[in-house]
């Protein structure tokens, strides 16, 4: 994935945010609201499975817990955009995605988040708090309605 000619935005578009949700519950199939190693694994079956769960639990579980909350993974989609990708590239990747293909490696996004481990303020860890700010406040909204 390489990053496209498109101007880089403040985030993810509502439509992204959406499709990136919908393949999260797709995996989620407790509905825990996190993600584990056995979930990732039944969801790419046979392929390459192992593989696939190491290669997104090494970019997606920020705090190295072994699950992978939904914060965290909308916090990871967030970061992807800010890295430059496209929101073409980014549409392909959860559209493969939810096919069950493989997971792709974002080298930008993993330089990101070297970077900022060096960091004394994370700015993953403040994607991440956004993100669930953003959720609680969604909730909220339609437990108004």
């Amino acid at each position: 994935m390489g990053c496209g000619a498109q101007k880089q935005s403040q985030g993810l578009s509502p439509q992204l945010r959406q499709k990136a949700l919908e393949i999260f519950k797709k995996i989620d199939v407790n509905n825990s609201g996190s993600i584990d190693k056995d979930e990732t694994q039944k969801f790419w079956k046979t392929n390459f499975a192992k593989v696939n769960t190491q290669a997104l639990f090494n970019a997606v579980d920020f705090d190295k817990s072994g699950q992978i909350t939904e914060d965290e993974w909308m916090a990871f989609w967030e970061i992807v955009k800010k890295s430059g990708y496209s929101d073409k590239e980014i549409f392909e990747e959860l559209d493969n995605l939810m096919e069950g293909k493989a997971w792709v490696q974002f080298r930008k996004v993993d330089e990101f988040v070297k970077r900022d481990q060096m960091k004394k303020k994370s700015q993953v860890k403040q994607i991440v708090e956004d993100n669930s700010k953003r959720k609680s406040i969604v909730q909220q909204e339609q437990h108004n309605n």
